[in-house]
């Protein structure tokens, strides 16, 4: 099977929001054997998303919208979607009382423009939406399926996850057999050409997914037994770089091991300025392993909060592996985006410095990778 992606929105192609849905839809349907195959992105235009869903009908057996269904007069998806379809829209009474009763319950009156949401279309099903108020639809329109769902990432996920991927695996005939092997600490060309023996003339299509904080290996074919094959090859041409498969982040993976080992973690970021106990208590079950986290930015704070001496501050600088994100304020000997990284265990403290770019939002995301990484190295034996 075959899916093409429409994403709906002013601010997507103004430039204010970015895409991130295709992305994920993508990937999740690779996962149940359907590739797709084209996408488009048009504005919050009656005409623009009618014609789109007229051409993806043409391309693709799976046809799958996001954006438009809110309460605002530019939230137009649905009447494109009658349009196309040969629907009329309907109110749904129940609907409408139950989420007016959501917002008694939360203290205030319904806004008038909440009541177009409990508008349907007489013609498909209904895909509830868990955590907002936007419900999708989906139907079949001369052999093709269709469905719309909200632009909010988080509203579209959990009906994708809950309702259309249940509905579509069904649907799949498809026998395609995908890996999906994450990689970190390494650059898209140096594990091409780390892999370059075990790919040449295998069956597998390899697709390598490059992201800010790693590269993906996406292995794909009929046959699971050349598939499984060349994974091994990966695992043993790459396997230092390689810190789970398909949706696992790095740090679940980190959570994992360290459960695993059981051992616990406390962490002083500065430059971060808490963005790697962020993404270390995202994960449930965290506390299983994470004691807390300071964020000790100032000197002052670094010497009162974990006990950095003073003489060393002024030795060697807050920026030194003994104890300049950006974008200003880089020395010769301490450019732009050197970054500095500590791990002790109590049995061999480990340090390193990295410099890593101009941008002070990309060297944070960078740097909680990085530690991560080295977190999930040393657990494992490999640093």
């Amino acid at each position: 099977m075959k899916s093409a992606l429409i994403t709906i929105g002013d601010e997507l192609l103004g430039g204010y929001t970015i895409d991130s849905n295709a992305a994920w839809i993508g990937r999740k349907l690779m996962d149940i054997g359907i590739r797709t195959v084209w996408k488009l992105t048009v504005p919050d235009q009656k005409d623009d998303i009618v014609n789109a869903m007229s051409l993806a009908a043409e391309k693709a057996d799976v046809v799958i919208c996001t954006g438009g269904l809110g309460p605002t007069r530019d939230d137009i998806t649905r009447d494109a979607y009658c349009e196309f379809t040969g629907a009329e829209l309907e109110m749904d009474k129940q609907y409408l009382d139950e989420l007016s009763a959501r917002f008694e319950r939360r203290g205030v009156t319904m806004p008038e423009s909440n009541r177009s949401q409990g508008l349907v279309p007489d013609r498909g099903s209904v895909i509830p939406n868990p955590k907002g108020s936007a419900r999708g639809m989906f139907c079949s329109v001369d052999g093709r399926w269709i469905c719309i769902l909200p632009g909010v990432p988080a509203e579209m996920k959990g009906m994708m996850e809950e309702s259309v991927l249940p509905e579509l695996g069904d649907m799949s005939t498809s026998d395609l057999f995908v890996t999906n092997i994450r990689t970190t600490g390494v650059m898209e060309s140096k594990l091409h050409d780390l892999l370059d023996d075990a790919m040449n003339g295998s069956p597998v299509s390899i697709a390598f997914l490059p992201g800010f904080s790693g590269v993906d290996i996406r292995l794909t074919s009929e046959d699971e037994s050349v598939v499984a094959e060349l994974s091994r090859g990966v695992y043993k041409l790459a396997g230092k770089y390689i810190y789970a498969e398909d949706w696992v982040t790095l740090e679940e993976s980190v959570g994992e091991c360290l459960r695993e080992k059981g051992v616990t973690l406390a962490v002083a970021e500065s430059c971060t300025g808490g963005l790697l106990g962020d993404r270390i208590t995202n994960v449930a079950g965290s506390s299983d392993y994470f004691l807390g986290g300071v964020v000790c930015y100032s000197d002052e704070a670094k010497i009162n909060l974990v006990g950095v001496k003073r003489e060393t501050l002024d030795s060697f600088g807050a920026v030194s592996e003994a104890g300049v994100a950006g974008p200003d304020g880089g020395t010769e000997e301490k450019p732009v985006g050197l970054t500095c990284f500590g791990l002790d265990d109590g049995a061999n403290p480990f340090s390193r410095s990295v410099t890593f770019y101009r941008d002070r939002r990309f060297n944070k995301e960078l740097s909680a990778q990085t530690a991560l990484n080295s977190v999930r190295l040393r657990i494992t034996g490999q640093i």
